[in-house]
């Protein structure tokens, strides 16, 4: 029976727990693989993974078959996950403050592959509201799940807000963002679905789950930038929750509204924008002053229906406004990015959110951005890629939270 291990102790592994990770990542990423090849990948001796091979065959985790190719001698096995022997819930419950809300939930056999899907329209509603929402939406998915609900070992839930683990409570970032205490309720989901349930900063998951499922090359060090709200650091393969569960903001928190009339007047690195760069309302701002723009046609004058993809449509199609208006927010964006390079030097800043689907509009002036004001050294080494894994960014994550759990724990 999987358990949930306190979220501030997430990265506080024995060495036992980090090797098992190790492998079963090692066997999922590149399965199937000889023992003599995970423990070249690994770096463990063969008499080690031989025995946590053993074991996590009496587990059920992997499976041995067929033969590769001898150089000589016996034909080694090969060892590959048994994907279908565990699964996992993964769910996103939305923007907080953003109007046509859609929270998704998943669920995964243990390499990450989603064996049933739903999306439900959320409300704007508070905190406690939306948790109860998600509740709904585990047990629609334990109802409808083509696969048997005793095999999945743990759900794991995606919030976008400020989590302080220590007093177990959440609250979205807005300046009228009320506390609401996410223990009794998880301890209630508990008790009803069975498995442990899993709670942290959305942000931080969509991250985990584009290391974790979307990237071409091992890597140790990455940031995800969730638009330009939040951010998901990992660090050395693990995600950094910080002192409290809440870190990955990216801004100053602004007290009130008059503030930030002072605020936003400071360089774009110091206030957070909204997750599409304030591109849609800029937008509207520009036509009612009687800017003339392709984007006003799209939408036949109905500024209400402007979206960011509004805006890229218009620019793909050469409008200058709408390519000036990314061009500029992208700009303030790689200003962000260059001082994270600069104070991190990561391996990867992945870009997403959901800008990300203005492409080379977008990935290109921010590369040039991070180039001009991040030192040579860090700039040199980071690679700034836009996310793959669209709208499934954070459930993706979440599930991966949960087969990391799995894997740690065999």
């Amino acid at each position: 029976m999987l358990r949930r291990r306190p979220l501030l102790e997430d990265h506080r592994l024995s060495e036992h727990e980090q090797k098992s990770l190790d492998l079963l990542e090692l066997i999922r990423q590149r399965g199937p693989l000889t023992r003599t090849e995970l423990s070249q990948g690994a770096g463990f001796n063969i008499v080690t993974v031989s025995n946590y091979v053993a074991d996590f065959i009496t587990q059920g985790l992997v499976v041995e078959r067929g033969f590769d190719v001898s150089t000589g001698g016996r034909k080694p096995v090969l060892i590959e996950l048994n994907a279908k022997a565990g699964f996992a819930i993964g769910v996103d419950l939305g923007l907080m403050d953003y109007p046509r809300i859609q929270m998704i939930g998943v669920i995964t056999d243990l390499k990450g592959t989603v064996v049933h899907r739903l999306v439900k329209e959320r409300p704007m509603e508070s905190m406690d509201q939306a948790l109860a929402r998600a509740g709904e939406l585990i047990r629609e998915l334990l109802k409808t799940s083509p696969v048997d609900p005793k095999k999945i070992q743990g759900a794991a839930v995606g919030v976008g807000g400020l989590l302080d683990e220590r007093a177990g409570t959440v609250r979205d970032t807005s300046h009228r963002g009320i506390r609401t205490s996410y223990l009794a309720v998880r301890d209630r989901w508990e008790a009803e679905f069975k498995m442990p349930i899993l709670i942290g900063n959305d942000a931080s998951l969509a991250g985990y789950g584009e290391y974790r499922l979307a990237l071409d090359r091992p890597v140790e060090n990455l940031v995800y930038l969730y638009s330009d709200v939040g951010a998901s650091l990992i660090f050395h393969g693990h995600i950094f929750w910080g002192s409290g569960g809440s870190a990955g903001e990216l801004g100053v928190f602004v007290p009130s509204n008059d503030d930030y009339l002072t605020w936003v007047k400071s360089p774009g690195f110091i206030v957070s924008n909204v997750w599409d760069l304030g591109l849609t309302s800029q937008a509207r701002k520009l036509i009612q002053d009687g800017t003339t723009t392709a984007i006003a046609q799209l939408v036949e004058d109905d500024l209400n229906a402007i979206t960011l993809d509004t805006v890229v449509q218009a620019a793909e199609r050469g409008d200058q406004v709408a390519k000036e208006l990314i061009e500029h927010s992208a700009l303030q964006l790689g200003i962000r990015v260059a001082s994270l390079v600069n104070l991190l030097n990561p391996d990867v800043v992945v870009i997403g959110g959901g800008i990300e689907r203005a492409g080379s509009l977008l990935m290109d002036p921010v590369w040039r951005a991070v180039k001009r004001y991040s030192y040579e050294e860090p700039a040199s080494l980071v690679d700034i890629l836009p996310a793959k894994l669209g709208d499934n960014a954070v459930v993706l994550g979440a599930a991966c939270w949960v087969i990391r759990e799995v894997f740690v724990q065999a």
